[in-house]
C-alpha cells in the first residue's frame, strides 16, 4: 500500500502503468522459464502478424492500436532481431509490407503452448467480482467515445461557463474596459486616435444614446467587454474582446449571445461590425457563428478595418 493506492481516479495511468509493468516483469520471467528468448512488448506485433500473415504499417497500426510512430519502432527492433521482415506490395510498390520471418514462425510454435498457459493464469488473477477485462472494455469504449483530454477539457470549459457572469457595465469598470481592450488592440494593431476616444471615455461614446456595454467576470473579475453602440434602430457591437489568459474557454461565444440578446432589448433591428480579417481571424469565425454575414465596407472610422458584417435581428 502506498501514497497512490488512496488517490484514486488521480493516480489512474500511474497504477496502470505499475500493473503492466508487472504483468511485463513476470512475462519475461516466463519466458526465460521456458527457455525462449522473447520480449512481451513485442507480442502484438508478433500475434496480428501471426494471425494475419501480412500487414501495411497504417493496418498494422490500427490492428494493434499503436500510434504509428510506436509502430515503426516496435518493427525496427523487431527487424534488428531478425522476427520480421518487409517488402513491396505487389498491387502497390509505394506500400510498405510486413511479415514474420521464417524464425519468428518457429518461435510462435514454440511459443504457443506457453501463451495457452500464460492465458488460464491471467483469467485466475481477473477471475473476481471486479472483472479486469471487462473494466478495460468498458473504459475503452468510454474513451472512444470521447477522449481523456477532449473530456478535460469540457470539463474545464462547463466549469468556466458556469463561473462566468455577463453583467451591464459600471463605472467601476471603466479601467477593465479600456485595460482589457488596449491590450488585445496593441498587441495586434496601431492604437487609432478613435480608439482612445472610445476607451476613455465608454460612458458618453457608447451609452449617452442608449446603447450598452456587457462586462463579462469571472468570480468578481473582469474578463471580457464588448459594447453596442446605438444608431436609431441599428446598433454597432465593437470592442469584444476576453482576456488572453481566459482564451479558448467559449467565452466570446458566451458575450456574442449575450450581447445579441441586448440588441433585442434595445429594441435594434440589425446589429453590425467592423473587423479585420487578418487580425481578428477567430473573431471573424465566431461571428459567422453567431450569424453574421459580410456586406460592403462603408462608413468605418478605423484605418484597420477590412471587412464590414451585419445581422438582421427577428
Amino acid at each position: 500500500m502506498n501514497m497512490f493506492d488512496d488517490l484514486g481516479a488521480l493516480a489512474i495511468s500511474t497504477r496502470l502503468q505499475r500493473l503492466s509493468d508487472q504483468f511485463r516483469r513476470d512475462g519475461v520471467l516466463i519466458y526465460q522459464h521456458n527457455g525462449i528468448s522473447f520480449e512481451p512488448k513485442w507480442f502484438p506485433v508478433i500475434y496480428a502478424l501471426h494471425v494475419k500473415e501480412a500487414l501495411g504499417i497504417m493496418e498494422l497500426s490500427e490492428e494493434i492500436g499503436y500510434a504509428h510512430p510506436s509502430t515503426i519502432s516496435l518493427l525496427k527492433e523487431l527487424e534488428k532481431e531478425g522476427l520480421v521482415e518487409s517488402f513491396k506490395d505487389e498491387r502497390d510498390e509505394r506500400k510498405r509490407m510486413v511479415r514474420l520471418s521464417k524464425r519468428a514462425k518457429e518461435l510462435v510454435t514454440e511459443m504457443q503452448p506457453v501463451w495457452d498457459k500464460i492465458k488460464r493464469t491471467a483469467e485466475q488473477i481477473i477471475d473476481n467480482a471486479n472483472n479486469l477485462l471487462q473494466a478495460m472494455d468498458e473504459t475503452e469504449y468510454q474513451l472512444k467515445k470521447e477522449g481523456f483530454f477532449e473530456r478535460y477539457k469540457r470539463m474545464e470549459m462547463e466549469e468556466t461557463s458556469a463561473a462566468i457572469r455577463i453583467v451591464d457595465y459600471k463605472p467601476e469598470h471603466a479601467k477593465a474596459f479600456y485595460d482589457l481592450n488596449y491590450a488585445w488592440i496593441s498587441d495586434t494593431y496601431e492604437v487609432e486616435p478613435e480608439d482612445e476616444k472610445t476607451l476613455s471615455d465608454p460612458e458618453t461614446y457608447y451609452l449617452k444614446d442608449g446603447g450598452a456595454i456587457l462586462i463579462a467576470l469571472y468570480g468578481e473579475e473582469p474578463i471580457g467587454t464588448c459594447a453596442l453602440k446605438r444608431n436609431g434602430d441599428v446598433v454597432e457591437m465593437s470592442k469584444m474582446t476576453v482576456s488572453s489568459s481566459m482564451r479558448g474557454k467559449k467565452i466570446g461565444d458566451l458575450l456574442g449571445n449575450a450581447v445579441l440578446e441586448k440588441a433585442r432589448e434595445l429594441g435594434a433591428r440589425k446589429v453590425i461590425l467592423y473587423s479585420n480579417r487578418k487580425g481578428s481571424a477567430a473573431g471573424i469565425n465566431l461571428y459567422k457563428k453567431l450569424g453574421f454575414e459580410e456586406v460592403p465596407l462603408i462608413g468605418h472610422n478605423f484605418k484597420r478595418a477590412d471587412i464590414k458584417m451585419e445581422l438582421e435581428l427577428n
